[in-house]
């Protein structure tokens, strides 16, 4: 059974025209649409007196305060353990509703340089290390859309960059760069993305490559009709 893929697709260019960023989200729920900042703000509001009623209360030291970051509640007298569970709850539920981001994937086209392929995770502290990656022109041989069975039988169609990255470093095959993994948009978003991204990166021709014995692949150019 097939999903609904109601997924947004935004495309950005520079006044320029030589860049194109193709970026593919789902659409944002209304308690992230409208509920989540409102929300955290209240929260906010809250949590800044109670914080600062409670420290001139108790004319903590440095050193009281790192005990009380780290609720260490039953050792200290001074503060109520209602009230600091309270305090814990609320900064915690703030925490939470200020890492909460769209997840995105996106497909930078630079003209005559390359494609940076990026993704974006749901929680903002997901997003730890390097989730980007520059694939330049040179290395590139197509980008294509091919169809494959996804989750359980699913038939879909993906857009992926085929490189000559694994050819140059002597391993055999080619590599595969699947473009927006974490979404697999509709067809119809695929082939907008695909058209544009290869007349950015192309300009006016097709690109066909022929293996030549001995010389590996080569780049055969014909103009379009």
């Amino acid at each position: 059974m097939s999903s609904e893929k109601n997924y947004l697709l935004e495309v950005s260019m520079d006044d320029g025209k030589n860049l194109v960023t193709f970026t593919v989200k789902a659409r944002p729920s209304r308690f992230y649409k409208y509920v989540r900042i409102p929300l955290a703000s209240v929260l906010i509001a809250y949590l800044l007196p109670q914080m600062y009623k409670v420290l001139q209360q108790s004319r903590t030291s440095a050193y009281e305060i790192s005990r009380l970051f780290k609720l260490d509640i039953f050792t200290v007298e001074r503060f109520d353990q209602w009230h600091s569970v309270v305090l814990f709850l609320v900064g915690f539920s703030v925490v939470v509703l200020l890492s909460l981001q769209e997840q995105s994937d996106s497909l930078m086209v630079m003209e005559d340089m390359g494609i940076q392929l990026s993704s974006r995770k749901r929680w903002r502290f997901d997003n730890r290390g390097s989730n980007k990656e520059f694939i330049p022109r040179s290395d590139i041989i197509d980008i294509v859309i091919h169809e494959g069975f996804h989750g359980y039988g699913q038939v879909i169609f993906y857009m992926c960059i085929l490189t000559k990255a694994q050819e140059r470093s002597g391993s055999e095959g080619n590599g595969i760069k699947v473009v927006f993994p974490n979404f697999l948009p509709r067809k119809d978003i695929l082939l907008q993305v695909w058209k544009l991204s290869r007349k950015m990166l192309y300009g006016e021709t097709r690109r066909h490559f022929r293996r030549v014995p001995g010389q590996g692949l080569r780049e055969v150019k014909h103009l379009h009709e």
